[in-house]
Order: structure tokens, then C-alpha cells, then sequence
């Protein structure tokens, strides 16, 4: 599927995770790019294209 159900709640380390993940994505929006994601690659934060 392209999404996946928890059946627990989140821990701290999904927290963290998904909070490092929110601000890569608010910076890449506030330096002007559009049409991206963000994800690790090769353990860094990358933005990733989505055309």
C-alpha cells in the first residue's frame, strides 16, 4: 500500500524523525523551491524532485 497504518502509537524517535523531516520541507518551501519531497539519501536530508 502506499500508506501504513500504526496500530501503537508513535514513539519519540518517529517524533524526531518526522519533525526533522517537516522543517527540511518548510526550508526548501521558504527558499523558493516547489515540487519536491524530502527524504534521507545516503543519511542526509535531501530534497528529492517529484515531477
Amino acid at each position: 500500500p502506499t500508506y501504513m497504518i500504526r496500530a501503537i502509537p508513535s514513539n519519540a524517535s518517529d517524533n524526531v524523525y518526522c519533525t526533522l523531516l517537516a522543517h527540511s520541507a518548510v526550508h526548501g518551501a521558504m527558499a523558493g523551491y516547489s515540487g519536491f519531497t524530502v527524504g534521507p539519501v545516503n543519511g542526509r536530508h535531501a530534497y528529492i524532485p517529484i515531477y
